[in-house]
Formats: structure tokens, sequence, C-alpha cells
């Protein structure tokens, strides 16, 4: 009797760790859940074959653990997915990429006014061949054909403003430019200078035969009615101040300003008026540049000087006017 109360109660102990045991493996699972973790697959907790399903468990060589066939499939899917995935590499060129052309700013160069920014000074005379059409505009005094209707508005609006001005010398051949040099010369030989000394000092005043502007056709001597003397006289006459003040607006630039002598080489002429086009005499007047300056800053990066004269004369040829 007693072998089997002992037999009872070694039965009941069993029962009751398995309770425990079941309980305690209830609450894991749960906190398991809980704390976002699935629970493996009934197969991993194999370590045979299932006969049913034909799969079998797969372990892990480093643990020991079955390892559930489905999540080594997914693990290979997502493995096959990765090694899909193609790292482009940059390619490097050794072609280094072209630098593009410069190109000129259209509200300082307006390449369409090209033939009237040819530079005529001792450094740069006449370019051979050129002989503009020229056309009368005032006072036996002629000009390029192509800025005339220019040069007569501006002295219109002029003497609208109340003024008198007058064209006194506009476009001279180059044996009137001669005749005009060679009377200055001599002007300072009679006043006691040798003449290589005339020479140089007449060439401060008037241009070289071959380097004039009046021989371009583009330049005007502007005095007025009460005075035609083509010196210092004009240059604080009001009318040469309105001229100096507006004739930009008509493309024309005073050519030879006072501070400008260092460069242009020409003393300061009150009275001398060049056409360059309405865009380049904005320019000059709004930054107080004299022609040489202009040139250098906004035209020559993109035209030469000798590309310059190439236009020049073949815009003469297009228009007839090559002599």
């Amino acid at each position: 009797m007693e072998n089997k109360n002992k037999k009872k109660n070694t039965i009941t102990i069993i029962l009751l760790v398995l309770v425990l045991a079941a309980l305690c493996l209830g609450i894991a699972a749960m906190v398991w859940t809980m704390t976002g973790h699935p629970l493996p697959a009934v197969g991993s907790l194999s370590s045979g074959s299932d006969p049913d399903s034909g799969a079998s468990s797969v372990f892990s060589a480093s643990s020991g653990t079955a390892v559930s066939p489905d999540l080594t499939e997914a693990v290979s899917e997502n493995t096959s997915d990765v090694s899909a995935v193609s790292v482009s590499t940059p390619v490097v060129s050794d072609t280094p990429t072209p630098t593009p052309e410069p190109t000129p700013d259209p509200e300082k160069y307006n390449t369409g006014d090209v033939w009237a920014l040819v530079l005529v000074n001792k450094e740069h005379p006449l370019p051979d061949g050129y002989i503009p059409q020229v056309t009368e505009v005032e006072n036996n005094q002629s000009t390029d054909i192509r800025c005339a209707d220019s040069l007569a508005q501006m002295l219109a609006d002029c003497r609208a403003a109340g003024y008198n001005p007058l064209a006194i010398s506009g476009y001279r051949t180059h044996e009137t430019q001669e005749l005009y040099f060679n009377n200055t010369v001599q002007m300072y030989v009679n006043q006691g200078m040798d003449e290589a000394s005339a020479e140089a000092e007449a060439a401060t005043s008037v241009a070289v035969p071959g380097t004039s502007e009046h021989e371009l056709g583009l330049s005007v001597d502007i005095g007025t009615t009460a005075n035609t003397d083509i010196n210092s006289s004009q240059d604080n006459d009001p009318t040469q101040l309105w001229l100096q003040d507006n004739c930009w607006k008509y493309g024309y630039i005073l050519r030879y300003p006072p501070e400008k002598s260092d460069i242009t080489g020409i003393i300061y002429e009150s009275w001398h008026y060049r056409y360059v086009g309405t865009t380049a005499a904005k320019v000059i007047h709004d930054e107080n540049l004299c022609l040489e300056e202009y040139l250098q800053k906004y035209v020559e990066p993109f035209t030469s000087l000798d590309e310059i004269n190439q236009a020049a004369l073949a815009s003469l040829e297009a228009s007839g006017q090559a002599g």
C-alpha cells in the first residue's frame, strides 16, 4: 500500500512539473511574440524528415540550430536579388571637355557695326583700297552714306535745341589730307622749327596722310555759324558742349577727349566727332573710354583689328562702295 502511494505521488509530481514547464513555455512564447519575434515554424523544431511533406530540416553549422527550409529559400532569394544589383563605376574620359568659345555681349559690341569700328591712327593706317562712297550733308561737306542720316539728324536736333552747329570738314581724299598736313608743317617751319620737328608737331594735331579718320569718311569737324575756326576757341562753346553730351545718341563720339591724348596720340579736339555706331557710342560715353580703349576691352577679345579692317572692306564691296 505504501509503495502504491509513493508511485502515485511520483506521478503527481511529474504531472506538476510538466504543467509548470508547459506554463513556462507558454509565458516565454508570449513574451517572445510581444517583443516582435516570430515563432519558429513547426518543421524547424524537428531534426528529422517529415514523411508527409517531404521537407527536411537544415541545421546551422555554426550553432547546430535547425533552420527552416522556407527560411533558407527566402534568404537564398534575397541573396540572389542583392547579387543581381549592379554598381555602376563612373567612366573617366581621357578627353578633356572643350571650353566654349567666348561670345561678345551684344549690349557692348554689335558685330553688325564692325565696319564703323576701323581704327585709323599713326600705328594703324587706312586699309589698302579703302575708298568709301560719300554723300554731301551740308556746307559742301560729305560723309560716308551709311552714317549720313545720323549726322544730319544730330545737327538738326542740335539746332532744335537752340544752337547753331555747322559741319566744317567731313570726308577728305588722300590728296586733300596731304595738303592739310603739309600746310600745318609749313606753319611750324615759318615759326622757326626745323623740318623734322615741324612734322612731329604737325602730327599731334593733323593726322599724317593715310592715317586720318577724315579719309575713312566717318569723321566730321563741327564748328558754329558764328565761329568756323577749328581750334581751341571751340572748347567751351555751348554748341560743342551740347554735341559732346548728346552725340552718342546718334552713334558718334568725341574722338579725341582731353584726358586721353596719351592713348590717342592726338591733342584734345573739341570739334572732331567720329561715327562708331550706337552700341559702341553708348558704351564709350557711359564708361568714359576712347575708341582705342573700347576696342581693346570689348572687341579685340573676339575680333582682331585686321579682321575689323577686312570686315570693313567686305562691307564696302557688299554695298557697292569699293573704289
